[in-house]
This record gives structure tokens, sequence and C-alpha cells, in this order.
């Protein structure tokens, strides 16, 4: 008599490892950044979290309609910052009965860097394969840049920033209209997202886009602008955002990674002076790098994007009156490349950048006063290489290129 037959459990097939990596990376993240919802910022008490309190006290209109004030124990002042960061506030006040203000500005942090993490993937879509994309998106959520100032500081350079790395997304996918609309909205969020503007007059210059895409970043804006519009806000004043903030602090450097914390810690010149040679200095570069089409060859694919990298870094390089946090968008971009195209110096450039912005943020957070001074020279080194590494980029020329004209080359 023949035994019953017995079935054989089948063992199930391993995850990939690019599922497991992507499995890891969350659950790392989730730690770090619950970690650190705790983490007192003078920027959160002092300014973030008080005007959470305004906004729920007084409602979404009245918080609007004017520059909304606080008035705390040391601190009188206003919200300077444009009014999307309140409408993110006022979205994430709804929550106000299961957390407090601080750990609701914190959660919008939070959500600025998942934002800016499918920013990076999308440009990342345009240059790799999927998973890779997918990896590298996740990754970024990792960077000590992103770590700091989302989670640990409560700021949201994350959104700004990603939506000028959608800027030059859509430039890779010749989407003009979508990058013009993308360059608006970032400039609505934060004045420092003009950090990308020479990119766009490279494109402008090298005939990419016509005159007809002009007025989208001024209607981009204007969108942004029309809740506090609607809520009574003068539409002179939503015009004229950016304008207060310029003359809020009168200092060359406000421990930023560049070569003006040496110039202000040195008292070579006057502030005055400082702001005069730094403007005329950084818009000489921007007309420099924007102007590159004129001559040489179109740049395509990574190519481009070593472009934005450049811009990025070399605009809040040399502008005085620079925070801490204004590299944000050259971190990004710079893992960006070195994602896309992993060679020794991308990733040396991205990983000086990467330290060099974490220096300024020990500055500020830590007291480590050198770190800003540290960081400058590294980002200085960074820079060198990436104006190198552009600049034999365009001397290649077109028939040299023929070989290497795929966007990974």
């Amino acid at each position: 008599m023949t035994s019953p037959a017995r079935s054989v459990v089948q063992p199930s097939p391993p995850l990939p490892m690019r599922t497991v990596t992507l499995i890891g990376i969350f659950l790392l993240a989730s730690v770090v950044y619950s970690s650190l919802l705790g983490w007192r910022t003078t920027d959160v008490e002092w300014w973030f979290a008080p005007w959470m309190d305004h906004i729920i006290r007084y409602g979404a209109k009245a918080s609007l309609e004017a520059p909304l004030q606080v008035q705390i124990e040391g601190v009188n002042g206003f919200a300077n910052y444009s009014p999307p960061y309140l409408y993110l506030l006022i979205l994430a006040s709804s929550a106000s009965e299961w957390f407090s203000s601080f750990v609701l500005v914190k959660l919008v942090a939070i959500a600025g860097a998942l934002f800016c993490a499918a920013c990076i993937y999308y440009l990342l879509r345009a240059l790799t394969p999927p998973s890779a994309s997918l990896i590298g998106a996740a990754g970024m959520l990792l960077l000590p840049s992103v770590v700091l100032n989302g989670p640990a500081w409560g700021q949201t350079d994350t959104i700004w920033s990603g939506l000028a790395a959608l800027v030059v997304a859509f430039a890779l996918r010749g989407q003009w209209a979508a990058m013009m609309l993308a360059f608006g909205a970032a400039v609505a969020f934060k004045l420092q997202a003009i950090f990308i503007a020479p990119f766009l007059l490279y494109m402008v210059l090298s005939r990419r886009i016509t005159p007809l895409y002009f007025p989208l970043p001024l209607l981009a804006y204007a969108a942004m602008m029309v809740p506090a519009w609607l809520a009574g806000r003068p539409a002179w004043d939503l015009a004229t955002v950016y304008l207060e903030q310029a003359g809020t602090y009168r200092w060359l450097s406000m421990n930023a990674p560049n070569g003006w914390s040496f110039v202000q810690y040195l008292r070579l010149v006057s502030y005055e002076t400082g702001v005069i040679l730094g403007t005329v200095a950084t818009v000489l570069a921007a007309l420099a790098l924007g102007a590159l089409s004129v001559r040489w060859r179109r740049l395509h694919g990574a190519d481009l994007l070593l472009l934005s990298v450049t811009v990025a870094t070399a605009m809040p390089y040399l502008l005085p009156k620079m925070h801490d946090r204004y590299f944000f968008l050259a971190d990004i971009l710079a893992y960006a490349l070195a994602v896309c195209r992993p060679k020794p110096w991308t990733i040396g450039v991205a990983v000086a950048i990467q330290l060099g912005s974490a220096g300024a943020y020990a500055s500020h957070m830590l007291d480590f006063t050198v770190g800003k001074y540290l960081g400058a020279l590294l980002i200085g080194g960074a820079l060198i290489v990436l104006v190198h590494h552009l600049w034999c980029t365009l001397r290649v020329t077109p028939t040299a290129m023929t070989a290497s004209s795929s966007p990974l080359a």
C-alpha cells in the first residue's frame, strides 16, 4: 500500500535587492526623522510655532490678510516668509487637536523633504532607469543637509529647491512651459530659487524657448499669491514681499559657507562695499554662465544637469548676505549628478558640498563656528572642479560628442 503524497511547501522567492534597499532606506529615514521631531530650534520656537499658534487662534483669513504678527517673550516681529509657506501651516493647523504647534511645524518640514525626494525622482528619471531613480530619490532623504534642514531644523528649503529641481527636470524633457511655471512657483515660495535663473538664461540664449513662454513665471507667481490676495492682502504688498526681507540683516554672511564669511571676519570691506562688489560679481558670473550657448555647443542630458549644479553652487558662493541653508539646491543637484553620472569627481563634488553645508549648519545649530569656514573651503574647491569640467565639456566639439551622446555618458 502506497503512502499518501505529501504536499511540498515551496519557499517564497527572496525579495529583489532593490526592494530590500528601498525598505531599508525608508525604515532608517523613519527612525531618524521621528527621533528629531523633538529637536528644539530657535526658528521653530520663536517664529514658526508662534505663527502656527496665531493661525490656530485667529483662522486662515486673519493670518493672510496682513503680515502675521507674533509677540512672545524676547521676540516681536511678523512672518516675513512668503504666503505659500503660510498656506502649508494653515493646512497643517487642521491637525491641531492631535499635535502641538511645534510638532506640526516639524511635520510640514518632513512633508517638504518627501516632496523634494519626489522632485529628485522625476529629475533622475530623465537620466537613469526607474530602479536607480527610485533608490536615488529615497537615498536623498538621508543626506545630512536634508536631515538637518527638515526634521532637525524645521525649515522648508526642500520645497523651493524641489521646485527648482523640477525646472531642470522639465528642461531635460523639453517641457518648456512646465519649466517656466515651475520657476515662477519656486520664486513665489522663496526668493533663493532665483539661483537657477542663469540656467534659464542659458535655455533662452540657446533658442530652446520662445518669448511666448516669458510671462509664465509671473503668472505662476501671481497664482501662488491669489489666496492671500483673496484674504484681503493688497496686491502691491504681495508683489513686493521680498523687498522687506532684503534689508532684514546687515551682515555680509549669515553663517554661509562662502568667501564672504572670511571677508566679514577679517573686516576687509564695509557692508555697503561688500554688497556692491558681491552683487556685481554675481551678475557677471550669471551672465557668463547663461551665455555659454552663444559660442559653444548646446548641452544635453547629464551635461545640462552639470550646468545646473555649477549655477546653483556659484550663485550663493558669490553673493553676499547669504544664510547657512542657501546651498541646499546645490546639495541636491550635486547629489543627483553623482547618481546619474557616478564618477570620482562627481561623487567628490557631492560629498564636498554636503560637508560644506553640514559645517555651516553646525555653525548655527551647534555653535561650531569654524564649520562655516571649513565649509567655504570645501564648497569653493567643489566649485572649481565643477567649472573645470563644465569648461572641458563645452570645449568638446560636436563631432567628438557623437560617441558619447547618451544622457548617461
